[in-house]
């Protein structure tokens, strides 16, 4: 019989799927998520199922017995996945869970900011209806959009921009050739910021995405460009886009994500008219929700089972599975 720890609450029916199997598995889930109970909670453990909650290598060193992480969505930067390829753990991620949710809140984000929707919403709302002569909106039909990280949620957005009529680029260093149909691949992305109407951001937290999107590369933005971040905090630096935005030399951003979160309210972030902002929410509508859950709990299962697919383990080649 395996343990398998939860750290941190998920869907209902990720935890039924574990109940599903009383010949493999027993089961906790932690709900006090201090550093301390999580490493006491994991150090019995075969298995973990993780949100957002981070596991140091010193959290990780005390389950002697661990077999694979499995995290509950598909950024691992909260886990130290070196440390686990050390030992030759599988780091599993629910890997199509979230595309369809984050593509969508994407799309959405840019559609609400081409067409100036916040403004159209509080002037409706104050009596100002001579509002629509201001024609502040806009159409995204013909625009530029440059998709930056382009797997599997950058190419759903890709084909999304396509079919509302823009034209879509893509960078991505591990990438040579789109997959999309009339997406057009670039090796240099700074070299098309000047003609980019929409800088869509879906790259993983690395230290080399760290703060790539600085001051140079928003100067680089045609004027009036939007910036959209669904992908990780600190991929942008937030001061100097306060800055383009302040200026009048970007036209607007959507970001779900921010460099600390919960992010800090009294930043002048919060001041920007023309920032739309969720709560790192793209990927929790109650479809996507389901999905990750079961697809996280299924990952553990399948390892336990002995048939863990390859393509969901992100350390597939340094623990030998590629």
């Amino acid at each position: 019989m395996f343990k398998v720890v939860c750290v941190g609450a998920f869907h209902r029916k990720g935890i039924k799927l574990l109940e599903s199997r009383p010949d493999l598995v027993t089961y906790e889930v932690l709900t006090d998520l201090s550093p301390e109970n999580v490493a006491r909670g994991v150090a019995g453990a075969d298995a973990v199922v993780v949100r957002t909650t981070p596991l140091p290598r010193e959290t990780l060193e005390r389950a002697d017995r661990l077999r694979i992480v499995s995290r509950h969505g598909v950024g691992t930067d909260n886990v130290d996945v070196a440390y686990l390829s050390s030992r030759k753990i599988p780091m599993a991620i629910a890997i199509d869970s979230n595309v369809g949710s984050v593509a969508e809140h994407t799309l959405m984000m840019l559609l609400a900011l081409a067409k100036d929707a916040m403004a159209g919403d509080r002037a409706t709302r104050s009596g100002d209806f001579a509002w629509r002569d201001r024609r502040t909106a806009s159409d995204v039909a013909g625009k530029s959009a440059l998709i930056m990280g382009f797997g599997r949620i950058g190419q759903r957005v890709g084909a999304l921009c396509r079919a509302l009529g823009l034209r879509v680029a893509a960078f991505d260093p591990y990438m040579e050739r789109s997959p999309v149909e009339g997406v057009e691949m670039v090796k240099d992305f700074r070299a098309i910021l000047p003609e980019t109407d929409f800088l869509c951001l879906h790259l993983p937290s690395t230290p080399e995405t760290r703060d790539l999107i600085g001051a140079g590369e928003l100067a680089l933005l045609k004027r009036g460009a939007f910036v959209l971040n669904c992908a990780r905090g600190g991929i942008v630096d937030e001061d100097v886009l306060c800055d383009a935005l302040e200026s009048g030399h970007l036209g607007g951003a959507g970001l779900d994500v921010f460099a600390k979160e919960p992010p800090d309210t009294a930043h002048r972030l919060f001041r920007q008219e023309k920032v739309l902002l969720s709560p790192h929410n793209a990927a929790l509508t109650e479809e996507c929700a389901i999905r990750m859950a079961t697809q996280a709990v299924q990952n553990v299962l399948d390892c336990l089972d002995g048939k863990l697919q390859p393509r969901v383990v992100m350390n597939r080649r340094e623990i030998g599975m590629a």
